[in-house]
């Protein structure tokens, strides 16, 4: 049955209001959530899917911090009666960027787009929980979880109003640390890159890329401290959104 199908609009409000929705799920029979619930301390993170009639294709990052190394995650996604096949596309002593395919009917996913969730971030997957970030119209959202919830093991950790009023998202991380820096910002930290003020031992110093900047050398550190600072803190609310799962 699609979650959905008989969910209808009870609103006639010219404009479609959404809401935002972070689940919690599980499914029987799926190969995500049983590696990562054998293996604590890894994670999976959905970076695309393309489903056939039979099976789905998926590139995934794995990744491992608990005790298993990252061949023996592989070996256990491997080893799943649900996988036909997984390819490594890269490896690290810790991570792992594969392609894995599987039967389609062990996945939760054909319902999800079927359905009136409209997935909005990569769906990460650890300690055999799968969490989704989705957008649902609000005038069917009770109707839409009900019907979820008599198919799966759902819980739904968060519900936020879409504000039209609110600032334009950003396209990645990358994006939003870019336009977060001024102008002179960037302009410091491009050329202390280009010129191996980061390379250990430092190619140059401070005082020579300010010289090169036409810029005093105590105002080239300050621009250096707040783009470092602003890139940094980017970085580690990403990590602490996507890793630290309870």
């Amino acid at each position: 049955m699609s979650i959905t199908r008989v969910c209808q609009s009870s609103s006639e409000e010219e404009e479609t209001l959404y809401k935002q929705v972070k689940l919690e799920l599980q499914h029987p029979g799926c190969w995500t959530l049983a590696a990562t619930e054998a293996h604590p301390g890894t994670h999976i993170i959905e970076k695309s899917l393309y489903p056939t009639k039979e099976e789905i294709k998926g590139d995934f990052i794995l990744v491992s911090e608990g005790d298993a190394t990252i061949d023996a995650f592989i070996e256990t996604i491997a080893t799943h009666s649900v996988v036909n096949n997984i390819a490594v596309l890269k490896r690290s002593f810790d991570r792992a960027r594969v392609v894995v395919t599987y039967q389609r009917d062990s996945s939760i996913v054909p319902q999800i787009v079927n359905s009136e969730f409209m997935p909005i971030e990569p769906v990460h997957i650890t300690g055999g929980q799968e969490y989704w970030t989705v957008l649902v119209r609000s005038d069917i959202l009770s109707c839409v979880l009900n019907q979820m919830a008599d198919e799966f093991d759902v819980e739904v950790e968060a519900i936020h109003e879409v504000d039209p009023k609110d600032e334009v998202e950003f396209a990645d991380n990358v994006d939003k640390m870019y336009s977060g820096l001024s102008t002179r910002q960037r302009e410091s930290l491009f050329e202390a890159q280009a010129k191996g003020y980061y390379q250990w031992p430092r190619d140059v110093s401070a005082t020579q890329i300010a010289e090169s900047l036409g810029v005093t050398g105590p105002t080239l550190l300050e621009h250096l401290r707040v783009g470092e600072q602003k890139i940094l803190n980017t970085i580690l609310d990403e990590m602490k959104q996507r890793y630290t799962r309870h």
